[in-house]
């Protein structure tokens, strides 16, 4: 029942966009297994990474470099990476009678993809905590499971969004490197903020409304360019 709750998140996504966006489930289906695909690598890097030299910095400054490089700049360039296989043509302004239709449907795909990526992550995490609460006897450990699994998935759906923009620009022009940059910032900073035990963890949460502001800025700031050009 846990592994199925993980994945509600994905599936009530793909069916959202299938009747509210009228997104081709072939490419939501292919978006999911390229965010799977990238599960493997990054858990690899993330496992074999050598540790951060012993610098004459705070335990503090050092967890946040850990988190930033680890878990942002590593999970962030390989989910870019992941998606550029993604179906793009259709929704080029290029080839597509809309250009804010086509780049709305992109973005939707790279939501898919961080999403799939997410809800793994979260069975892993799952049964991780699973064993410790139970080992505890602290039933009170679900509700962090809860809290963190929710975060995860959206922290993952709206920084690979945010990657998904930055291949979007790459491809239709100009370019947004600042839309990568915020990724792996975000990632980092959540993963900073997720890891602690006490009542700072809940600063997670800001990160992630932070990260749901900024992929719409970014977002806007893209159709902002476009009707520049035009």
């Amino acid at each position: 029942m846990g592994i199925a709750l993980c994945f509600v998140p994905l599936i009530l996504a793909i069916v959202i966009f299938s009747t509210a966006f009228k997104l081709r489930l072939t490419h939501q289906l292919i978006a999911v297994l390229l965010g799977l695909a990238a599960v493997l690598p990054i858990s690899f890097i993330q496992y074999f990474m050598p540790a951060i030299p012993g610098l004459p910095l705070s335990p503090v400054v050092r967890a946040l470099l850990k988190s930033i490089l680890l878990y942002g700049l590593v999970e962030e360039a390989i989910k870019t990476l992941a998606l550029l296989p993604l179906t793009h043509k259709p929704y080029d302004e290029a080839n597509c009678d809309n250009p804010a239709t086509g780049r709305l449907n992109f973005l939707l795909l790279a939501f898919t993809a961080g999403l799939s990526l997410g809800c793994f992550e979260s069975v892993v995490y799952y049964f991780d905590h699973l064993q410790i609460a139970n080992s505890r006897g602290a039933t009170l450990l679900y509700g962090q499971i809860a809290v963190r699994i929710f975060t995860s998935d959206v922290i993952h759906m709206m920084c690979t969004g945010l990657c998904g923009l930055f291949i979007y620009s790459c491809r239709n022009k100009p370019v947004r490197i600042s839309c990568l940059i915020a990724a792996v910032l975000l990632h980092g900073i959540y993963d900073f903020f997720a890891g602690f035990s006490g009542d700072i963890r809940w600063f997670s949460v800001a990160v992630v409304l932070m990260a749901i502001i900024e992929c719409r800025i970014k977002y806007t700031s893209l159709k902002t360019d476009e009707n520049a050009t035009n």
